[in-house]
């Protein structure tokens, strides 16, 4: 274990030995039991705290506050799904219209992107010219008698 290491256990887990990782306490001890000034004031300022968080208590609330807190509490007021609708106007169509937009905005990206890549390939030629070639259009070579 590297003095690093050891800090960085002491900052997480305390100075409290026995509350880190299982795998890591032997060399914890080992390391400790160097007596590295660093290491002793670091696990002695850990220690300090570690005090003063276990000193800390928070006092349950009395019977007035728990009294009040249930008194405004809504009961029977939580809607079933069964019975739920949505609030009148337009803002429960917002998801939906954001999922239809994003989706629109891929569509349109992509056919740019292809008629962008399109653009720069090479027309083949027709027999009559550069014309564009169509799936109906005559080929360019007969092959079938060779």
């Amino acid at each position: 274990m590297t003095p690093e290491r050891f800090l960085a256990l002491l900052d997480a887990c305390g100075s409290d030995l026995r509350r880190w990782p299982d795998a890591e306490q032997d060399a914890a001890h080992r390391l400790a039991a160097m007596n590295l000034p660093e290491l002793r004031a670091a696990q002695a300022q850990a220690a300090a705290l570690d005090g003063w968080l276990g000193d800390h208590a928070v006092a349950a609330p009395g019977e007035a506050l728990q009294q009040r807190i249930l008194a405004l509490a809504p009961v029977g007021q939580v809607p079933s799904r069964a019975t739920w609708k949505p609030a009148p106007g337009w803002h429960w169509l917002w998801p939906g219209a954001g999922l239809a937009g994003a989706g629109l905005a891929g569509t349109l990206t992509g056919a740019l992107a292809v008629s962008v890549a399109l653009s720069s390939a090479p027309r083949p030629l027709g027999p009559d010219g550069p014309e564009r070639i169509m799936a109906f259009s005559a080929p360019l070579a007969d092959w079938s008698e060779e």
